[in-house]
């Protein structure tokens, strides 16, 4: 398969594609190929998105991880699910958001102008979303199930059930929370991240161009690249993350990648751009 238009922006994900991040160390190591392909899109002034599915940190976070690595983003060019959802919310009116999540969820729901209720802080709220956190107990998961009982809805930063990092997979705390909300409320969740499309409209905004005229390229044929091909992107796979070329070749054929390659070594090589 292969994609009728020319390619003028990227979007990456990050955990098993452009990086592998050490949890215990708080740092990442750049993938084979993915400093050189950065640093040779912004010599063709092509626009770069990194667009991660995790919210361990808050995306200001990311910069200085990443530049460490040897990985270089532009300023407002790193997005998290959580960034997507505090925007949206916000465009809803949600003013009071009980928050299950880390700093990664709760400082963007903080600037886009929502009050964050920590569960058991009392009182009504628009909504309760539920973002990673390696923090929680009983007593949030009853806070959080009450105020859906009361007519709170629920969205998710992600439902994921794992990611790549350094030491391979590592769970996906926020879709373990989800499915226990869900098995005590009935309540189904809002997702804003992969595969849902939101975060790719929002990369296409920043980049400057449309989505059919970007590449996204990551690791996970259920996440970037069902989100790739829901939003007419150019789907492009590699295998230094979850999946190997069978995982891909498995995906249902309206949302495979495009291509697989086996990393990020000669991307600019490709006649996409």
């Amino acid at each position: 398969m292969m994609h009728r238009h020319k390619i003028r922006a990227a979007v990456f994900d990050i955990d098993g594609t452009l990086a592998m991040m050490d949890k215990d160390k708080g740092t990442y190591t750049a993938l084979p190929g993915a400093a050189e392909a950065l640093a040779d899109l912004a010599a063709r002034g092509l626009p770069v998105v990194a667009y991660t599915n995790g919210t361990f940190f808050p995306p200001a976070h990311y910069y200085p991880l990443l530049a460490e690595a040897g990985l270089v983003l532009a300023p407002g060019h790193i997005l998290t699910p959580a960034t997507v959802a505090a925007g949206l919310l916000a465009k809803k009116g949600y003013r009071r958001l009980m928050v299950l999540g880390a700093e990664g969820t709760k400082t963007p729901v903080r600037e886009a102008g929502i009050d964050v209720a920590e569960p058991g802080d009392g009182g009504a709220v628009d909504a309760v979303l539920v973002g990673w956190t390696p923090d929680f107990g009983g007593k949030d998961l009853e806070a959080a199930a009450q105020a859906i009982w009361a007519g709170a809805p629920l969205y998710a930063t992600s439902i994921a059930p794992y990611f790549a990092s350094a030491k391979g997979r590592m769970l996906g705390i926020s879709g373990a929370i989800v499915a226990a909300l869900g098995n005590a409320t009935g309540a189904t969740a809002t997702v804003f991240g992969k595969p849902e499309p939101h975060g790719l409209t929002l990369a296409a905004e920043i980049a400057g161009t449309a989505p059919h005229e970007m590449a996204v390229i990551g690791d996970d044929p259920k996440l970037e690249i069902a989100m790739a091909r829901r939003g007419g992107a150019f789907a492009v796979g590699v295998t230094t993350g979850i999946a190997d070329s069978a995982m891909f070749s498995a995906a249902p054929e309206d949302t495979r990648a495009h291509v697989v390659l086996p990393g990020l070594g000669g991307l600019m090589q490709r006649d996409w751009w």
